[in-house]
């Protein structure tokens, strides 16, 4: 974005306007500056940089008489040049830590469970996106037939993650030969990868009698059918987990009474293709970033605050913050950070 404020003076007088519109959701009036932040100016100076910054196209005034809150442009000038990162507290570190090592956490996939930590934290929209290949460290793998050209397989994560997927394969099946299957991989101990059980397999083919060829060749078959259809189909909402009462929670704030903003915020729900880009992009760039706008629209009102998290052999999700521009960005950013590190630590282990 580059560097946007001509002086320091426009720089300490913005920090002001936008610290006092996160905490009280008001636009600012240049009168109580002085005051509230001993700026050692006069008001009528005040003013004048406030409308210097309003003419930066980084506050907006609805009307003469109204004070100035920040644009989207004065947010990203405001995360990029100005906010100051508070160390995160002690009690939402345990709080994390906690979350991901106790009891509560083994009932479920850790993502979800997580995503409603951070909606609780924050009173906003806490997500996890769960890496792709971690679907595929596997605790359970089965077989059904569904008809002659049909055959579902069910993959089960190691954290919970359940996928269902439809196979054609060149034969057919009964169910009897998919259970002789389905046997041979109880064997397995979890978490495996299909590619473990398909190096297995082949060692085991070079070594076994002839009688067991047979079943090693249908498990390699299907294992290697299930890994395709796992592999060429694309990140997907099952993998990406939005808590629900954090949603809830956004639809009475009075940040988006605005229409526009209030369509917006359906949209990003609705439609969680477009976060999914985002994340991947976040990911790929491997930096915590905070993102304005994150439905697309016009006068989107919302700002995503997401961190990238490696897992394992150098997988990677991504999770963190949906919200109004209005956050706390100096508390939620070390939060939604130290949770990354958590949950790479988690998977590491």
């Amino acid at each position: 974005m580059g560097r946007v404020f001509q002086n320091q003076r426009q720089r300490d007088i913005f920090e002001a306007v936008v610290r006092d519109f996160i905490k009280t959701g008001q636009p600012v009036a240049s009168k109580n500056l002085a005051v509230l932040y001993h700026l050692k100016l006069s008001p009528a100076s005040i003013r004048k940089v406030l409308a210097e910054l309003e003419g930066l196209g980084l506050l907006n005034q609805a009307h003469p008489s109204a004070g100035r809150a920040p644009t989207e442009r004065g947010f990203k000038a405001y995360v990029d040049e100005i906010l100051k990162i508070d160390v995160i507290h002690p009690g939402i570190r345990l709080a994390i830590d906690r979350a991901l090592s106790g009891p509560d956490a083994e009932s479920g996939p850790h993502f979800k469970f997580l995503a409603r930590l951070l909606t609780e934290l924050t009173n906003h929209v806490g997500f996890v996106m769960a890496p792709k290949d971690v679907s595929l460290r596997l605790k359970k793998l089965h077989f059904f037939r569904l008809s002659e050209a049909q055959v579902l397989t069910v993959l089960v994560s190691e954290h919970g993650v359940i996928q269902n997927r439809i196979l054609s394969p060149a034969q057919d099946y009964s169910q009897e030969e998919l259970n002789q299957v389905n046997v041979y991989l109880e064997d397995f101990a979890a978490p495996f990868t299909l590619d473990q059980i398909k190096a297995k397999l082949i060692e085991a083919m070079g070594a076994e009698k002839n009688r067991f060829e047979e079943i090693f060749q249908r498990v390699l078959t299907l294992a290697s059918q299930a890994q395709a259809a796992v592999e060429n189909v694309p990140k997907t909402e099952s993998e990406f987990y939005l808590d629900d009462e954090g949603q809830a929670a956004l639809f009475e704030n009075p940040d988006f009474k605005d229409v526009e903003t209030m369509r917006s915020l359906f949209w990003a729900f609705t439609n969680k293709k477009r976060l999914v880009e985002l994340l991947n992009e976040i990911t790929g760039e491997n930096r915590l970033k905070v993102v304005f706008g994150p439905s697309g629209r016009e006068a989107d009102g919302l700002a995503l605050v997401a961190s990238p998290y490696s897992a394992g052999q150098g997988s990677a999700g991504a999770l963190g913050i949906l919200g109004p521009r209005r956050l706390n960005y100096s508390e939620i950013v070390p939060m939604v950070d130290y949770a990354a590190q958590a949950l790479a630590s988690l998977f590491s282990k």
